[in-house]
């Protein structure tokens, strides 16, 4: 008799399928893409990308006039169709030293806000995760590349048959991601992820990477990054999320609503508002201040008096000039 009245309860806690959680394939952004090669950046060059700020899809679509190389990209990747893997591929010459590989996908994330324990001050107002998106990085060199750029993402395994006739699989990919926090491993949403590739004695050579695109996100089923492929180790840099600003895009579009792209057929975007100034805040430690500023760019349902600690501080945080960075216009 017990398991007749459990019944109904099964029923009704079974009635979701999950498809809410995944957005649906649309014509607007491409769910494969091939970005062309890629120059390597310099620290100089680095220093004076970093300074564009919230025009920094604009100076690496310029940087192929300005310095007859492409030193970096910003894109907007769509959803790919059930079955089928999703994502970006990019090539670059080897240098004969390290190189880092930084990818950085939109927005900012932090989930400390429905953690089991107490988050910390800074983390206490919650994410907009509908905005996160996720990018899985894979390089190797381009003679072991499977797939077909901008026609469907492969990878760097190959196979081969051992003297008792078994076939056994080779994995020459050389691209060990990291993230700020864990070396070895998928950084998660919205953070950036990074691999130190070694092209010793590999001077002119064309490696391949892969952007996989392991998450979409829900708000408008785009998901756009920036790439650059920076000269040294990643150790040599300080990698969070305000190494490359402003990858959280918003395409341009005509009378008719549809998506404006240049003469390489990217799309023409721009850095979607605030967004800038919520990574800045977010790598500065002023997350809690500015969510209780701007409310939109954060999560919904706050704990109750959350921002009553830091309501003296709103008072003066966009004319302080130590804090006016972080306020939008």
């Amino acid at each position: 008799m017990k398991a007749l009245y459990l019944l109904p309860l099964i029923l009704i806690g079974c009635d979701r399928s999950g498809d809410d959680l995944i957005p649906q394939p649309n014509g607007d952004f491409d769910a494969v893409i091939e970005i062309g090669e890629l120059g390597v950046m310099t620290p100089a060059k680095l220093s004076e990308f970093r300074s564009s700020g919230g025009g920094a899809k604009a100076w690496c679509d310029a940087s192929l006039a300005d310095y007859d190389e492409r030193l970096c990209y910003y894109g907007i990747l769509g959803q790919a169709e059930a079955g089928t893997q999703g994502g970006a591929t990019f090539t670059f010459k080897g240098t004969g030293r390290e190189v880092c590989v930084l990818v950085d996908p939109e927005a900012v994330f932090w989930n400390q806000a429905v953690a089991a324990v107490r988050p910390t001050r800074e983390y206490r107002y919650p994410d907009v995760e509908e905005d996160d998106g996720d990018i899985d990085l894979f390089g190797g060199l381009s003679s072991y590349y499977t797939g077909s750029p901008g026609l469907e993402v492969g990878n760097f395994r190959g196979f081969y048959t051992d003297s008792q006739g078994n076939q056994v699989e080779i994995e020459y990919g050389e691209c060990v991601q990291s993230s700020q926090y864990t070396a070895g491993s998928h950084a998660g949403r919205a953070a950036p992820e990074f691999c130190t590739m070694d092209t010793n004695n590999r001077i002119g050579v064309e490696y391949t990477m892969v952007l996989e695109s392991f998450s979409i996100p829900l708000d408008d089923g785009a998901l756009s990054f920036g790439v650059v492929v920076l000269e040294g180790s990643c150790a040599d840099y300080v990698i969070n999320e305000c190494t490359l600003y402003g990858e959280s895009l918003v395409a341009n579009r005509d009378d008719q609503g549809q998506v404006q792209r240049d003469d390489l057929g990217d799309p023409l975007a721009s850095a979607r508002s605030c967004s800038v100034q919520l990574e800045q805040a977010a790598c500065d430690e002023q997350l809690l201040q500015f969510c209780c500023l701007y409310p939109d760019m954060c999560g919904e349902d706050p704990p109750d008096n959350v921002c009553r600690s830091v309501e003296t501080q709103l008072e003066t945080f966009c004319s302080d000039p130590e804090t006016a960075k972080y306020c939008c216009d």
